[in-house]
């Protein structure tokens, strides 16, 4: 029986797979045929969460416990891959940390907005530089820094990426700082308790 009902479960995950996999290849579609630069930004982010949602459904698909810091490397890998070909160097160090299910999903979204924000928005023509995570366990709850040293304040993007990222933060119940200057890049620190905030 229980061999049955975990058979069951990976079928159901299997399926999800499939179904953020095939969101992303409809936006894309859907993208090709589109000009208008307010469109093409809201299905680009829809793109970029499916992304997200796929990355770390591979890693729940595991019977183990997810280790966030292996999803780490697996969004790193898919940005490096969309940066190939540009003078934009990506370095990830994340301690070892298994997170609450509560967790998951919010944290890889944060995570995967966050480094595509800077990516896409940080390096104006073909500029160098390099962009930082750090994910590490702090005093109460975990510790999360994505810093870039691009363009600065002017690369801010202040629709859908940040709004998301900041309400997903509160949903949360946790705390982020923003520190940037013309031309000095741009850092985002997110600190999060490991334990989701009472419900009222």
């Amino acid at each position: 029986m229980a061999t049955a009902a975990g058979q069951g479960i990976v079928e159901i995950q299997r399926r999800l797979l499939g179904g953020y996999q095939l969101l992303q290849t409809l936006v894309g579609i859907r993208l090709r045929s589109v000009a208008d630069p307010e469109s093409v930004r809201h299905l680009t982010w829809l793109s970029d969460v499916a992304a997200a949602m796929e990355l770390i459904s591979r890693r729940m698909t595991a019977e183990a416990p997810l280790d966030f810091q292996g999803y780490l490397q697996d969004v790193a890998a898919f940005w490096a891959r969309a940066c190939q070909g540009r003078p934009v160097r990506l370095d990830v160090r994340g301690q070892s940390a298994l997170l609450p299910d509560s967790h998951l999903l919010p944290l890889a979204i944060i995570t995967h907005e966050l480094i595509g924000n800077a990516c896409r928005h940080a390096f104006p023509d073909d500029r160098r530089g390099s962009i930082a995570v750090a994910f590490s366990r702090a005093v109460g709850g975990i510790s999360l820094v994505v810093r870039d040293s691009g363009v600065g304040a002017d690369s801010l993007q202040p629709g859908e990426g940040l709004a998301l990222v900041r309400g997903l933060v509160d949903h949360l119940g946790g705390s982020m700082t923003i520190e940037t200057a013309p031309g000095a890049g741009v850092g985002v620190r997110i600190r999060l308790p490991l334990e989701p905030p009472p419900t009222h």
